[in-house]
C-alpha cells in the first residue's frame, strides 16, 4: 500500500519514508502524544545520563575508552552531557547563593561581580576549557595513538565527571546547612579530583605504566590548568573590570 509522507509530500510503501525518514504512522496531538513524548525525553534524558554518571564512577577509563571505540547505544553524548551537568550547576550555584571569593576583600578585583559572572556562564566557562585540556593531554599522551577530537571525548567525560562530583559535593552541604562554607572546601577539592583524573586516566591508557600515568597526568592538568588560569586572569582584568 503506497502512503503520502506528510512531511515532504513523497510516495512510499514501509513504515518509514525512504526520502526524509518521517514514520508512516503520524499520530494527531492530543493528550497521549504529549504523555507519550515527554515520557519519552525524560526516560532518555535520565537513563543516558545516570548510565553515563555510574559508569563514570565505577569504571570511567575504560567507560570512555569504550565508548570512543564505539560502543556509544547507552551513553548520553559526552559535551551535551557536560553542557547539561553545567547548566544544572550554574543554576544550583545561583539558588544557593554560592560565593567561591568568600572571605576575599582586596582592590585588585571586583570578586562580587566575578563571582555572580561565574554563576550565570558556569556552562560557557566550562566549554571554553574543554579544547584547552584537550590539547594539554594530547601533547602529553600524543604517543598513545588518540587524535585531538577523542581527547576532546576523554576531556568531556572528566570534566563531566567533575561536574558531577562538585555537585554531590556542594548539595551535601546544602543539606548539612553548611553551604557558606563551601569556598574553604572548594580548596581542598583539588586533591580527589586529582585522584579521580589519574584513576580516570590509568583505566583509559591501560597499555602505559601506571606511574607514567599518573605524572604525565600531573603534567596535563598543570598545563591545562596554566593556560586556563592565565586566559581566565586576563579576561577579568581586560572585560570584567573595566
Amino acid at each position: 500500500m503506497s502512503i503520502t509522507c506528510k512531511n515532504c509530500g513523497n510516495v512510499f510503501e514501509g513504515n518509514f519514508c525512504n526520502n526524509c525518514g518521517q514514520p508512516a504512522d503520524t499520530h494527531g496531538i492530543d493528550t497521549h502524544f504529549v504523555m507519550h513524548d515527554l515520557s519519552h525525553g525524560i526516560l532518555h534524558v535520565h537513563g543516558g545520563l545516570f548510565y553515563s554518571a555510574r559508569e563514570l564512577f565505577t569504571r570511567p577509563g575504560h567507560a570512555i575508552r569504550d565508548y570512543i571505540e564505539g560502543k556509544r547505544v547507552r551513553h548520553y553524548k559526552p559535551i551535551s552531557m557536560l553542557v547539561v551537568l553545567a547548566t544544572f550547576y550554574g543554576l544550583f550555584y545561583y539558588t544557593f547563593e554560592i560565593d567561591i571569593f568568600s572571605g576575599k576583600n582586596d582592590n585588585l578585583f571586583d570578586y562580587k561581580m566575578v563571582n555572580e559572572w561565574i554563576g550565570h556562564h558556569f556552562p560557557i566557562i566550562i566549554l571554553l576549557q574543554l579544547p584547552i585540556f584537550a590539547l594539554s593531554s594530547y601533547l602529553v599522551f600524543r604517543k598513545q595513538g588518540y587524535n585531538y577530537y577523542e581527547h576532546v571525548i576523554l576531556n568531556s567525560f572528566f570534566s563531566a565527571q567533575k561536574v558531577w562530583f562538585r555537585m554531590f559535593v556542594l548539595l551535601v552541604l546544602v543539606v548539612i546547612s553548611k553551604k557558606d562554607h563551601f569556598s574553604e572546601v572548594s580548596n581542598w577539592l583539588f586533591f580527589p579530583e586529582l585522584l579521580l583524573m589519574v584513576w580516570s586516566y590509568g583505566q583509559f591508557f591501560k597499555n602505559m605504566p601506571k606511574v607514567t600515568v599518573f605524572w604525565k597526568t600531573l603534567l596535563a592538568l598543570l598545563i591545562g590548568s596554566t593556560i586556563s588560569i592565565s586566559l581566565a586572569v586576563l579576561f577579568i582584568v581586560v572585560f570584567l573590570m573595566n
